[in-house]
């Protein structure tokens, strides 16, 4: 709907303009605050509604104007009319604001009257333009209740028809055209006024096109005086309408009623309801006019020759087929008239433009009157023959040829290519110019605000750099690097300077979102901090590094300035209260007195700014502080007290863990490492239970108190606790810092661990065993590594008397290290798979290891198929994938590659074994190539039969394909969609590929077209002539021959009926007879013509003659139409199948090649 979609699709662009404005546009200084973009999109609402409003409201005042220009014309005119006259128009007036009514209705709000394409129909009454509207396929709305389909005007339009359809609105002038009145300047005056409404109301498209609407067998049956008035009338209507529209209006001339020439009928029977619909005419070209037409109709003459000869050929009635023969001459014969009267109506000169003549088309809606022959009348008339009361061959109802496609299509399709006059672009170009020139003002206008701004902010740059300028000159005098002092006096006059630079900005923009104030405010924000960072913060370092070395002495003045220090290094939380504190103390006594207040002042200005916002990294003087803390403050106690414990003696004298120790002979043979390193390359003792025991938890007290003496913390002495709770904080920091290098070297370890991929079968069943035997190494490893990071089941194995030799207590399990704990958590997955019991889930993987492996054993030995294994005792592949998902590293890893290898392995052995009972003495293969190679039906071309006693071993239910698709690969082919395709039957590779699983599906389609009950071929069928069979045809299949009546059908089984042989022959004399004289005529042209017939025999003689006929099956599944064409003669007979899975309509067999299986 034009109103929803231009509503629908302005609300979209507000919606889009709207979410830019509010996300995007912030970016904008003067769009920054909510309350402006709300007021924006409000804005762009208001716009939105008042646009679609006002064309809505010219759009209803327009279709107002021009309905009641149709109607109210009939009051004024009842008014001053007699009393019956204004009856009539009164009731006319209501019949129109009915149509209109209905029209605005259907037209789905909004869509009626204006927004149509409108045409006018210029032609005399009778020319057959009602016909043709009510055969066009147009939705006529006047028409629906059973009344008039057609309007009489009323006001200006009174001597004019209308016709209202949903896809146009047409006039039809027949009325103006024949109009004799007495007052013709009335009448026209009326006419006039009516177009001046339409130009008004439908100012760029008042009227799409004018149709020119004549009787073909008027026209060229007309005198040649009769025919120019013809043609002059319909250039006055022409010239009336163009004239006063001031548009070049496309013109289509329609000649209808062409079915009253002779010949018609016959030569388009043919046509299918397409047909029909299609245009039969001619389109000029765009700056083309009448004098195409000529040549435009010798191409349709042409089109007509090149078509005879197989209508001619398709047509048996011999006075058809002279009908069919004249067509193409009685056509040519109006090239005359017709060029004649197309270049008296549409030819031009320089002072009267020929009109824009769009092309001629032939019509027929209907075929009613006889009609008429251009060739032989004169002839008829010398003999005093009446025409009138020849006899015509009209069909039982009317058919319309050649109207649908021409309205909708022809007309329709080109309502858009109406075109201004050219004496009208004068207005056209000078409102162009306007459009122009109103877009070059905005862009002037625009591009003057953009100059202006361009101005200031120019103005606005060189403020700025003139202050960069003074701030540059003032920091050439101080010396940057290296600080050798404070000289916070020559200092602040460069600071302030550059805090200047960031007031001296004009944040008032000129222009809301060109100003580049901002930008320029933000570029000196960063110059001050920049000063502040590298002229002020350097010099505060230094005057700090010179108190602490002048207060070495003074431990508590040594304290703070060390403090303060460590805190604008870095090294320390920021405390800007703390630093204020100190510099104030320190600028108070160094700046006494109120002569220094504004220096301190600014000073403590410049310090708050400093301090707002994150301090750069500055290095620190490390000789500042003791050589014990400036070689150990860069790491923490704990971390040196793990290092120790790390490299110490009783650490260094752990033996390593191994994976080849836990493995043992034949899991060593199964297992290898992902990074290539060797079995025997483990993980350091520290990081096992004993490591954890022996190196760790008993030296750990001892170790902490040796690093006592190393720890030296801002000044003073930090002493190392040796009971209570800060030792356990203590020791907790180390366990922490020892659980995770742990973990991550276990981790490591897991992750390297892989499995040997299997390299045979036989390998495979073989590994499998050892693998899921009671002595499973997978199942020793995976507990070797449990009982190493168990560390928190024996967290208290240490005795009591030996952890308080060593100076500690002993810790009891339920208050374990949180550390330890983490470690619980994280393999934890692996505790929980070892369980405990038959029922642990490693026992459950082992299973279907053992279940995998099994499987394997049975197919190297050749035991049953392995569909029926895998569909019988499950899919172990499958589940070993899927148990992969579900547990940790690393079995997780060690499942995929089982499922993999073993996957791999068995799909190896399904191929072979399906390929080994395939290509077997007994199986499908040879007896396949001895029934299929080079025999019938499988070779179309071969003259050898193929045995059905073999065909049915082959193909039949239970034989060789069926029994071996069902035993060896009916697991591996996905059936259930239209066409039969390979899958993998859980985790193996199917044995077939997508060729052989397309054979089978055709083997399947055979064994049920051949097949229907029973192990045996049988097909049933029955065999009838159809209406339009040669009589003369004789049909015989194994000895039964066909009747000749279409009522009595004959019945066959095959292949037991016997049928042998098939033989179609035709009676020479029987076919001369029913041809009649016409093809006694033709014949007599052949004095010795060669018999016709086909006969041949064999088993599959039945399909060797039905290859020589054409099948066509119908809606009827079980129903063909069967023609053998012989010889010139041709049979029609009807085929019934007694299945509708049957051979009849597409042979299964054809194409068919034995399955290739490797």
């Amino acid at each position: 709907m034009q109103f929803a979609g231009r509503w629908g699709s302005g609300f979209a662009g507000w919606a889009i303009l709207s979410a830019i404005i509010w996300y995007l546009l912030p970016i904008v200084p003067a769009l920054q605050p909510p309350a402006a973009r709300l007021a924006a999109i409000g804005g762009l609402l208001a716009v939105y509604l008042a646009v679609n409003g006002a064309i809505s409201w010219r759009n209803h005042r327009r279709r107002s104007a021009l309905a009641a220009g149709m109607t109210d014309e009939a009051a004024r005119e009842a008014a001053e009319a007699e009393a019956e006259a204004a009856e009539e128009v009164t009731q006319l007036r209501e019949r129109m604001k009915q149509a209109l009514a209905q029209l605005r209705r259907k037209g789905r709000r909004g869509r009626h009257l204006y927004d149509q394409p409108w045409f006018v129909l210029i032609g005399p009454p009778g020319s057959g333009k009602t016909t043709a509207l009510t055969n066009s396929g147009l939705h006529l709305l006047l028409g629906e209740d059973g009344g008039r389909p057609s309007l009489p005007g009323v006001g200006g339009t009174r001597l004019c028809d209308w016709w209202f359809a949903d896809e146009a609105v047409l006039i039809d002038t027949a009325g103006r055209y024949t109009s004799q009145d007495s007052a013709p300047s009335v009448d026209a005056a009326g006419w006039q006024g009516f177009l001046d409404l339409i130009r008004r109301t439908r100012p760029r498209q008042p009227i799409n096109g004018v149709v020119v609407v004549l009787s073909l067998p008027d026209l060229a049956s007309a005198a040649p005086e009769e025919r120019d008035a013809h043609a002059r009338a319909v250039r006055l209507r022409i010239d009336e309408i163009t004239q006063r529209l001031g548009l070049r209006i496309p013109v289509y001339v329609v000649l209808s009623k062409a079915d009253r020439l002779r010949g018609f009928d016959a030569y388009f029977d043919d046509l299918d309801t397409t047909g029909r619909a299609q245009v039969w005419g001619m389109t000029f070209p765009l700056d083309a006019g009448v004098e195409r037409f000529e040549p435009e109709f010798r191409l349709l003459l042409r089109r007509l020759d090149d078509r005879l000869v197989e209508r001619l050929q398709a047509e048996r009635a011999s006075v058809r087929r002279a009908l069919i023969g004249q067509f193409p001459m009685q056509v040519a014969s109006l090239e005359q008239p017709l060029a004649a009267f197309l270049k008296r109506a549409f030819s031009g000169s320089r002072l009267d433009p020929a009109p824009f003549l769009r092309g001629v088309y032939f019509t027929s809606a209907t075929q009613q009157g006889t009609p008429i022959d251009r060739l032989t009348g004169m002839l008829a008339r010398s003999f005093g023959v009446d025409q009138t009361r020849v006899p015509g061959l009209r069909p039982v109802s009317g058919r319309s040829y050649f109207v649908t496609r021409l309205v909708r299509e022809v007309l329709l399709g080109e309502a858009l290519l109406i075109t201004r006059r050219q004496d009208r672009w004068p207005r056209r170009r000078a409102l162009r110019i306007a459009g122009f020139a109103a877009v070059a003002t905005a862009l002037l206008t625009g591009g003057a605000a953009i100059h202006l701004a361009e101005a200031d902010n120019r103005a606005a740059v060189a403020q700025a750099h003139d202050a960069l300028a003074a701030y540059r000159r003032l920091l050439s005098e101080l010396r940057l690097d290296p600080v050798a002092g404070d000289d916070l006096v020559r200092t602040t006059p460069v600071l302030d300077a550059a805090a200047g630079l960031v007031q001296g900005v004009d944040a008032a923009p000129v222009v809301p979102g060109l100003s580049q104030q901002p930008k320029l405010a933000q570029a000196n924000q960063q110059v001050y901090r920049h000063a502040l960072q590298r002229i002020l913060l350097p010099r505060l370092v230094w005057r700090l590094e010179q108190q602490m070395r002048a207060d070495l002495g003074n431990a508590a003045r040594l304290y703070d300035g060390t403090r303060v220090y460590l805190m604008l290094g870095g090294q320390g939380p920021l405390e800007p209260e703390a630093v204020r504190a100190w510099m104030r103390a320190d600028w108070d006594a160094r700046f006494p007195e109120t002569l220094n207040a504004p220096l301190r002042a600014s000073l403590a200005r410049h310090l708050d700014r400093l301090l707002a916002e994150p301090l750069p990294d500055i290095p620190l003087d490390g000789a500042l502080v003791e050589a014990a803390r400036a070689a150990l403050s860069r790491i923490s106690l704990a971390e040196r007290i793990y290092g120790r414990l790390r490299s110490g003696p009783a650490a260094r004298a752990l033996p390593d863990w191994t994976p080849a120790a836990a493995l043992g002979p034949d899991g060593r043979r199964l297992f290898a490492r992902a990074s290539g390193r060797p079995l025997t390359a483990g993980i350091p003792g520290l990081y096992t239970i004993r490591g954890y025991r022996e190196a760790l938890q008993r030296d750990l007290p001892g170790v902490a108190r040796d690093a006592a003496g190393e720890s030296w913390v801002l000044g003073r002495t930090e002493q190392v606790p040796t009971e209570g709770p800060p030792l356990a904080t203590l020791e907790e920091a180390v366990l922490a810092l020892y659980a995770a290098e742990f973990t991550a070297r276990w981790d490591a370890l897991l992750v390297d661990l892989v499995l040997v991929r299997f390299s045979s079968q036989e390998a495979a069943v073989r590994d499998l065993y050892v693998l899921s035997s009671p002595q499973s190494p997978m199942r020793d490893l995976l507990t070797a590594i449990t009982r190493e990071v168990s560390l928190l089941a024996d967290a208290g194995a240490v005795p009591p008397a030996e952890r308080a030799a060593a100076g500690g207590e002993a810790k009891d399990q339920t208050t374990a290290s949180p550390a330890l704990r983490g470690i619980e958590r994280h393999f934890k997955s692996l505790f929980d798979l070892l369980g405990r019991g038959e029922a642990s889930p490693l026992a459950n993987i082992l299973r279907l290891i053992n279940d995998l492996q099994q499987m394997l054993a049975a197919a190297s030995g050749r035991g049953a198929p392995l569909p029926d294994s895998l569909q019988r005792s499950g899919d172990p592949v499958q589940f070993l994938t899927a148990e992969a998902e579900r547990q940790p590293a690393p079995l997780a890893n060690w499942l995929r590659e089982i499922a993999v290898s073993g996957g791999q392995v068995l799909g190896t052995s399904a191929r072979a074994a399906a390929a080994d009972a395939y290509s077997a003495t007994d199986g499908p293969l040879p007896l396949c190539r001895s029934v299929v190679d080079g025999h019938y039906p499988f070779d179309p071309a071969s003259r050898i039969d193929a045995p059905i006693d073999d065909f049915a071993r082959l193909f039949g239910p239970g034989g060789q394909f069926d029994t071996y698709f069902q035993k060896q690969i009916r697991g591996f082919v996905d059936t259930r969609g239209a066409t039969w395709l390979p899958r993998r039957l859980g985790g193996v590779a199917p044995p077939v590929d997508a060729a052989a699983a397309a054979a089978f599906q055709q083997i399947a389609a055979i064994r049920a077209a051949y097949f229907p009950v029973g192990d045996a071929p049988q097909i049933s069928f029955s065999l009838a002539p159809a209406s339009d069979n040669d009589p003369a045809a004789s049909l015989s299949i194994g000895g039964t021959t066909v009747s000749k009546d279409p009522n009595q059908a004959a019945t066959f089984t095959w292949p037991s009926g016997g049928l042998s042989a098939a033989a179609l022959t035709f009676d020479d004399q029987a076919g001369r007879d029913a041809a009649g004289f016409g093809a006694f005529a033709l014949a007599a042209n052949e004095p010795n013509p060669p018999p016709a017939g086909i006969q041949v025999g064999g088993a599959w003689s039945l399909f060797r003659l039905l290859d020589r006929a054409r099948v066509t099956p119908t809606r009827n599944p079980t129903t063909f139409d069967l023609t053998v064409t012989a010889g010139g003669r041709r049979a029609a007979y009807v085929l019934q199948a007694g299945s509708a899975r049957s051979p009849f309509a597409r042979n299964p067999v054809r194409g068919f090649r034995c399955p290739s299986i490797r």
